[in-house]
């Protein structure tokens, strides 16, 4: 049975995976890492997208 966490975890993954992301910052594995990394992970690569779209304005 999955929990929120781990539910969490694999929609997460499946986002940054999706922004081409594989790892965090620092080289490790997204499956290895925490909820938190994978949450502060996702706020920099949105954040990352979301400049590199406003820059093309």
């Amino acid at each position: 049975m999955s929990t929120a966490v781990e539910e969490r975890k694999e929609e997460l993954i499946h986002d940054l995976n999706n922004l081409g992301v594989s790892q965090t910052s620092d080289g490790r594995k997204l499956t290895e890492v925490s909820l938190y990394t994978l949450e502060w992970t996702n706020v920099t690569e949105q954040d990352k997208a979301a400049r590199a779209l406003g820059d093309k304005s």
